[in-house]
């Protein structure tokens, strides 16, 4: 006879945070960017699918979503004359 397992106490979960700034979803001809609760940005195309990658960070950057370079330029050196 097999010995049953005692039912685990129901545990609850914490409310979501919400977020500190609303963010209204941009629509684009060809991308909408929405933010997720977590705080990420998704961008959808006109179709319905993910972007993804260095191509996400490019719409993003263009539309003034995100700021700047987060690598630092490598520094040349130069040779001695």
């Amino acid at each position: 006879m097999a010995l049953k397992k005692p039912k685990a106490a129901a545990v609850k979960k914490a409310p979501r945070a919400k977020l500190a700034t609303p963010f209204e979803p941009l629509k684009f001809k060809e991308f909408t960017i929405t933010q997720k609760r977590t705080g990420r940005f998704q961008v959808l195309t006109s179709k319905g699918k993910n972007v993804n990658g260095p191509e996400k960070v490019k719409v993003l950057l263009e539309a003034k979503v995100m700021k700047g370079s987060f690598k630092k330029p490598a520094k040349e050196e130069s040779a001695p004359a």
